[in-house]
């Protein structure tokens, strides 16, 4: 079906030109007027009464506040992505999109982008939040007034009014990866469950379903390696070297982030192939070298485009057309694997981008990182 962008370029009008001649809003000269009706008929165009109520709407503008898309391998590009494309379809329309965003591993730097929003609320409508730091993110969102509504995207705090949070269920997600490693590692052996620090509330769901979906299995042992980003930017790189030095007999790892890719680079340069299986989160770019290759035998990915996207289209449906939304979307949990990785990265709904994947990445250089 014809769309007003196209109308207007037909007419060689402005898309607001079209919506004031459909409306009958505003100054519209005769022979502009007939034009557009012209081609209306002609291209048999219908209103889309969604579009009527938006452009009957003031302007509205919506904060996203996440972590700095480059960091976690470029994980956080991926929810920018699916706001980008909502922003995109709703380019015709009277709302606006303010990305602002922070450190994850720095809580300071989280409360200035906070403070930011916060300061600039008469002008904020409606907010997105990634909370992936956790107390931070609690100390913030006390101070999110009651008239703001929020959503919750990748993580969430508990016991919140927020209005909807869009995320997998961390929990099954993690029970999900102890099955596939039980079947990799037969049900006997050891293995090791990397941790971050800060914690988040939804990294602690996934190792809490992974541990206790396993705990029934009396020949395996599940060991737990905590470290701090903070301190070094090739954190599980090293702490694999932890696991194999700590844990020699170790013949699983679960990663309940982004970072496998890391421990990948690990396996790949000291351990022969298929001695250790490996476990692992989200279709980043670093991580899809060793998935073909094998080193990571499975990728759990958790849809963050699709999280993004409809962390926009909820506050359109509750703030424009008043319509109710879900106070939880649960994404579905994708497996993805050797076989079957291009559909996901080729024709589902998180594209590869033209930036090549560098696995050199993972190996520390030598050198501190320069941190924002």
């Amino acid at each position: 079906m014809v769309t007003i962008r196209e109308i207007a370029q037909k007419a060689g009008v402005s898309i607001g030109t079209v919506d004031r001649a459909l409306h009958n809003r505003g100054r519209v000269s005769k022979a502009t007027q007939e034009r557009i009706s012209r081609i209306i008929a002609e291209c048999r165009y219908k209103p889309n009464v969604f579009a009527s109520h938006l452009s009957l709407a003031k302007q509205y503008t919506f904060a996203v506040l996440t972590p700095e898309p480059e960091q976690d391998g470029r994980y956080w590009e991926l929810p920018m992505r699916g706001i980008r494309k909502a922003a995109d379809e709703l380019k015709p329309y009277p709302i606006r999109i303010w990305p602002v965003h922070y450190d994850k591993y720095s809580e300071a730097s989280f409360f200035r982008a906070g403070e930011k929003i916060l300061k600039s609320r008469s002008e904020v409508d409606g907010l997105v939040i990634a909370p992936v730091l956790s107390a931070a993110s609690e100390t913030f969102v006390r101070r999110i007034p009651p008239a703001l509504p929020y959503v919750f995207i990748d993580s969430y705090v508990p016991d919140t009014s927020c209005l909807s949070r869009i995320a997998q269920n961390p929990y099954r997600s993690g029970a999900l990866g102890a099955r596939l490693m039980d079947l990799l590692v037969g049900g006997m052996g050891t293995v090791a469950v990397c941790r971050m620090v800060p914690r988040d509330y939804h990294i602690d769901d996934r190792v809490n379903g992974f541990t206790e979906a396993l705990r029934f299995r009396k020949d395996v042992e599940i060991v737990s390696f905590e470290a701090d980003r903070k301190t070094d930017e090739a954190v599980f790189y090293h702490l694999a070297e932890r696991i194999l030095a700590e844990r020699p007999s170790c013949n699983g790892i679960f990663v309940p982030n982004s970072l496998g890719h890391q421990v990948a680079q690990l396996l790949k340069e000291r351990v022969q192939p298929g001695r250790i299986h490996l476990i692992g989160y989200d279709l980043v770019e670093p991580n899809l070298p060793f998935l073909k290759e094998g080193w990571i035998r499975f990728l759990i990915s958790q849809r963050p485009d699709v999280q993004g996207y409809q962390g926009i289209q909820l506050l359109v449906q509750h703030l424009l057309l008043k319509n109710p939304v879900p106070a939880e979307m649960n994404l579905p949990i994708d497996i993805v694997t050797a076989e079957n990785l291009d559909e996901h990265v080729e024709t589902g709904p998180q594209e590869r981008s033209d930036r090549p994947a560098d696995a050199r990445a993972a190996r520390p250089s030598g050198r501190r990182a320069v941190r924002k």
